[in-house]
């Protein structure tokens, strides 16, 4: 049994990936600030998961979050195209700096390995479907650019 962080757990597509884990027998730890993510997505398996209420742009909180996990799901960001242009630097803070901060204390932790979610927004507008990873990234918002970084 593997013990998985699920960065932005509480999220849409990271609660799906938790409620996978938990029916598959792993171990889940979720960590999210609940911005965007909300506890009842969390609701069926929260008896069977460790939840961490923390922020990635808080080093300490997350240099916790990961000790004893082997793998990482890295779902949390601030995922607002609007917000981004509203306010970049918030946006940079926690998609960039955060997502740094994660890697450097799952480094320091011994994590086998961090699987990290991007977004069909860092290629732009093309009308090339379904969208795959060896398309030229053309990001149209400061969101879309903190994803490919």
């Amino acid at each position: 049994m593997d013990r998985y962080l699920v960065t932005g757990g509480a999220g849409f597509i990271g609660s799906h990936l938790v409620d996978a884990l938990v029916r598959r027998g792993d171990s889940v730890r979720v960590f999210d600030n609940f911005s965007s993510g909300v506890a009842q997505n969390l609701a069926a398996v929260r008896d069977q998961i460790e939840v961490i209420e923390g922020d990635l742009r808080d080093r300490e909180a997350v240099r916790r979050a990961v000790q004893g996990v082997d793998v990482i799901l890295h779902q949390g960001a601030l995922p607002s195209v609007q917000r981004s242009i509203e306010d970049p630097l918030a946006t940079h803070a926690v998609n960039v700096d955060g997502t740094l901060y994660l890697l450097m204390a799952a480094h320091e932790a011994g994590v086998r390995r961090v699987v990290l979610a991007s977004s069909s927004s860092v290629y732009g507008d093309s009308p090339t479907l379904p969208k795959h990873e060896g398309m030229p990234p053309d990001p149209r918002s400061p969101y879309a650019v903190s994803k490919l970084a």
